[in-house]
Formats: structure tokens, C-alpha cells, sequence
């Protein structure tokens, strides 16, 4: 329990260090030359979603620095902006931060005149929730979902074939995860036979107890890569975002990916956004371009594997992302939720006071 407050504590820091420094950065990087006269462009992302090979090759043919600020959960995206409206031109916020960002008049609407690659782009394959007038504002990138949870066939001390395997106290110290109640309680909701917003007290008190259960057993809350503790020895056990097990899977012959028979599976598509005060609009259109392109987004793909949402990209993508292409679908007889969906205001309000509870002690 001392070595997990540790983590806590040092993630903590990390983050808030992190948070001073990088938004004195984007702040720098700011220019308040009229749109599209500028050779900047101050982004937000999460990293691992864009490679480092694509920033570049785009900064050489365009010859526009990307100031990047690097961030773990949709949270910060959205607390970043509102607070330097000015400071960031682009980010790939997930559907709820999506619907935040346009209900506070944030962003501007998408000119697809000027990005003509998004032809490729498609949105069948992305949140139920996305509407047309979401669509007037974003641009989606990639889809994360499908088999999320990776362990090391070598050193994990049991066998998983269901959820309540996690448990057991012999997995105590051995599990990496996300550290987000909305990712938690839809899934423990769900496992229990209930809906994944439920905002029923006994169902969730219900809930909390076999979510307590669970994190007794976490030795790491990691909201970026959760594999890495896996891959390093930490762990034996991650549950991440398919896009980083299949990653770490691809690394670590060691590793394996659970077919656990009553999981829910969890689902998350990150979008393409401008900021209505952007002062490098026009760049941002070239780098959304940019990345659309078929064999751009390939790269992005072979990289950081996904769902596509570039059916034209799959003629360029790598043999090793077939090999894991499998790992992103999600059986037809099987749950799933969205992860960062708009669950109901209450509902959140209940998780989040549950988990504030549990991470407290």
C-alpha cells in the first residue's frame, strides 16, 4: 500500500510539473500573426497517437514548427484550452471533451474545402453519439477498442478466464491501469448485470465493492501507456487501450493478449479540433490534411495500430499491423461501452465520488 501511495504521489507531481512547464510552452509558441501567416502550430495530444517520423516529415515540407504539449487524459485538453483559448491551435479530444468544447463556443467549424484528404475519412466506424453537428466541428482520427487487457504468460501467478479472476489476492502488486471512473464503473456496472449509467445507489455501492476489490490488486494508475509497466517487468498484467496492447504485443513475444469470456469491451475514437481563437488556423488545416492522406495515415497505423478510419490507408499499412488487426474487433455477442462517452451529468457525479473515495485511501 506504501509503494502504491508512492506512485500515486510521484504521478502526481510528475503531472503537475508537467502541466507548469508545458503550458509556459505553448504559450511561447504562440504568434499573433494573422491565420495562416504564421509558420507555427501549438498542438495538444496524447502522446503515442502521433509519430514522432510524421511531425517531422510535416515540419520539412511545410515548413511549420509543431509546439507540441503532451497530455494523459481528455480532462487536461479541455482545462488547458479554456484557461489559453489563444495558446493551442489543435487537439484530438475524445467525444465527451468534443461535446464540452463545442457547448463552450470553443472551437470553429471545419472547413473541408481546405482539407481535401478528409475524403478518406470516414465515421462509421466511431462513437454512436456523434452527430451532424459534431461533424461540423471535428474531423475523427482513429478508434481504439476491441481486447484490451495484455498479460505476461510467463509471470502472471494466475489464470484469467473471467473478470472476478482479477481478484484474487495472488495478483496483488501485479496490475497496471487507467485511473479514470469512467472507464471503471461503466465496466464493473456492466459485469454485474446492471446498465453502464446506472445512478441506482445499491447498484452502485454494489459496483464500488468489486471495483475496490480490483484496485487492491493495482500496483500502477498510468492514464498514457499502461503497457510500459507490463513490458518493464512491474506488472504481469495491463488493462490499456487496444492500441497500446497491440503495440506491446508486437514488442514482447512474451506477451499475450486475455480473451476473458464475460468482459466488456471499451471503445474510444479521438477527433481532429481547431480553436475558434486559434491564431494558426490555416496550419492546422494543412497538418489535419497532412495526416488524412492515405500513406500518412498508414504510417500513423504501422506505428500506433487502431481501428482505421482510412479505408484507403489499409492498401499501405505494415505486415505486423495485420498480424494485430484482430486484436480491434469486438465480438458481435459481447458488451461493450463507450470509454469518455457523455454519461448522464449524475451519473459521473456518483462515479467520480466513489473513485475520488477509493483513490483517497
Amino acid at each position: 500500500e506504501e509503494s502504491k501511495m508512492k506512485r500515486r504521489k510521484f504521478l502526481a507531481l510528475t503531472a503537475a510539473l508537467v502541466l507548469a512547464a508545458t503550458t509556459g510552452l505553448a504559450s511561447c509558441g504562440n504568434n499573433s500573426g494573422s491565420k495562416g501567416d504564421t509558420k507555427e502550430l501549438n498542438m495538444i495530444l496524447y502522446p503515442d497517437y502521433v509519430p514522432q517520423s510524421v511531425i517531422d516529415s510535416f515540419e520539412k515540407e511545410t515548413g511549420i514548427k509543431c509546439n507540441i504539449d503532451y497530455v494523459d487524459n481528455d480532462t487536461l485538453i479541455y482545462t488547458k484550452w479554456s484557461e489559453d483559448p489563444k495558446g493551442y491551435d489543435i487537439g484530438q479530444p475524445a467525444i465527451s471533451t468534443l461535446h464540452a468544447l463545442i457547448d463552450a463556443d470553443m472551437l470553429q467549424e471545419i472547413s473541408y474545402e481546405d482539407i481535401p484528404n478528409s475524403k478518406y475519412i470516414s465515421t462509421d466506424k466511431c462513437d454512436i453519439s456523434l452527430n451532424d453537428n459534431d461533424k461540423k466541428y471535428s474531423i475523427p482520427y482513429n478508434t481504439t477498442g476491441g481486447y484490451t487487457w495484455i498479460y505476461n504468460t510467463k509471470t502472471c501467478p494466475v489464470t484469467i478466464t473471467k473478470m472476478d479472476d482479477l481478484l484474487d489476492e495472488k495478483l496483488r502488486g501485479q496490475i497496471v491501469t487507467m485511473p479514470y471512473s469512467f472507464m471503471w464503473y461503466p465496466s464493473a456496472l456492466m459485469h454485474l448485470g446492471y446498465s453502464d449509467s446506472s445512478t441506482d445507489e445499491k447498484e452502485i455501492a454494489e459496483a464500488t465493492e468489486w471495483v475496490k476489490k480490483l484496485t487492491a490488486n493495482v500496483k500502477v494508475f498510468d492514464g498514457a501507456t499502461p503497457s510500459s509497466s507490463v513490458k518493464n517487468g512491474e506488472c504481469s498484467v495491463a488493462l490499456t487501450f487496444a492500441s497500446d496492447a497491440s503495440r506491446a504485443l508486437l514488442d514482447d513475444p512474451d506477451l499475450d493478449y486475455l480473451k476473458v469470456e464475460d468482459q466488456t469491451f471499451m471503445q474510444c475514437t479521438q477527433y481532429w479540433v481547431i480553436g475558434k481563437q486559434s491564431p494558426n488556423s490555416k496550419n492546422a488545416e494543412k497538418f489535419i490534411d497532412y495526416i488524412c492522406d492515405p500513406k500518412i495515415y498508414a504510417e500513423c497505423l504501422n506505428t500506433y495500430p487502431a481501428i482505421s478510419n482510412n479505408e484507403e490507408a489499409l492498401n499501405y499499412v505494415s505486415d505486423d499491423y495485420k498480424k494485430i488487426e484482430g486484436m480491434f474487433e469486438i465480438p458481435d455477442d459481447k458488451k461493450s461501452y463507450i470509454l469518455n462517452s457523455d454519461l448522464p451529468t449524475d451519473a459521473l457525479s456518483a462515479y467520480d465520488e466513489q473513485w475520488n473515495k477509493i483513490m483517497s485511501n
